[in-house]
């Protein structure tokens, strides 16, 4: 008996839990219960009204996103003392959301691993991923073996996590656009090239031969994009229709054409003039084929 009660109170000391009565925790139970790790502090968990408590100065960029609850844990390898892990599960309102601020922190020429069904933007002691609602930031302390840290609990943790970690169908279809800059898809709530009206929406980077700029897809709105196209004509500086499908402002870093596809409107901005911009728009909006249909 004294055994049992030595070995109950050894583990109790070993993996500290966040308090006494918590809910089971999908993600770090089956961690640490696997013996490949341990938890070296108490589990810490923030809402939308003390989140800046933790990520000052980051709290603006997440909150805009739905962001519910923030799950914070320092963990070790079982069979490396010395090692040690930053673990941030951010549970988003939607996997919209969830991919959302993942593409904010995702840059071209960063190094990104496939961990099936999702992929991370990793580094030596970094990895970054989403798999449904749930954002997932791993840091960790410089070493020899943290690159094997930081992908192994990536990997576990992948396993753990229910939903999928495929893009929304908008960023796929801007993937294959000509030009396209690899790593600079992004869904953005707040604003668009400084603009609010052209928020939320997705963007991504191009360049080609003729002309560079960023492809701009604003998603179906419940009123089929009239109200949408209203408030751009408004405070889009001047903003002009060239035609029935085409219309364009002028911002500081150059045009933006804009037209509408089905409950979307599309456009290309930068410093491109109409004859550029029109068959760009084309293959656009051929990429588009039920993805933005009015409706019903």
């Amino acid at each position: 008996m004294k055994t049992v009660v030595a070995a109950l109170l050894f583990l109790a000391i070993a993996v500290p839990r966040a308090g006494a009565g918590d809910p089971r925790h999908p993600v770090l139970d089956p961690l640490v219960e696997k013996g490949g790790w341990r938890l070296l502090e108490p589990v810490r968990t923030f809402g939308t009204d003390n989140l800046y408590e933790e990520i000052d100065g980051e709290a603006e960029l997440f909150l805009p996103y739905g962001m519910e609850r923030l799950t914070v844990a320092v963990l070790g390898r079982s069979a490396r003392p010395g090692s040690e892990v930053r673990l941030e599960l951010f549970r988003m309102a939607s996997p919209r959301d969830a991919y959302g601020i993942w593409s904010q922190y995702r840059y071209p020429d960063q190094e990104v691993l496939r961990i099936p069904p999702s992929e991370a933007v990793v580094s030596d002691t970094s990895a970054d991923f989403f798999r449904g609602e749930t954002f997932v930031r791993i840091r960790s302390k410089p070493g020899d073996g943290s690159r094997n840290d930081v992908v192994g609990i990536a990997t576990e943790i992948v396993a753990l996590l229910p939903g999928s970690g495929a893009p929304p169908e908008e960023a796929r279809a801007l993937d294959g656009l000509p030009g396209r800059v690899s790593g600079s898809i992004l869904y953005q709530k707040r604003a668009m090239l400084g603009y609010e009206c052209l928020a939320p929406g997705f963007e991504t980077k191009f360049s080609t031969d003729t002309a560079s700029g960023h492809y701009l897809l604003l998603p179906t709105a419940a009123d089929g994009g009239s109200g949408r196209k209203a408030r751009l004509a408004r405070e889009l500086p001047g903003y002009r229709e060239v035609d029935p499908a085409l219309f364009n402002a002028q911002i500081p870093s150059g045009n933006v054409w804009m037209t509408p596809e089905g409950g979307c409107v599309i456009a290309v901005a930068g410093k491109i003039s109409r004859d550029q911009a029109e068959p760009l728009l084309s293959s656009f909006a051929r990429r588009l084929q039920g993805i933005c249909s009015p409706p019903p």
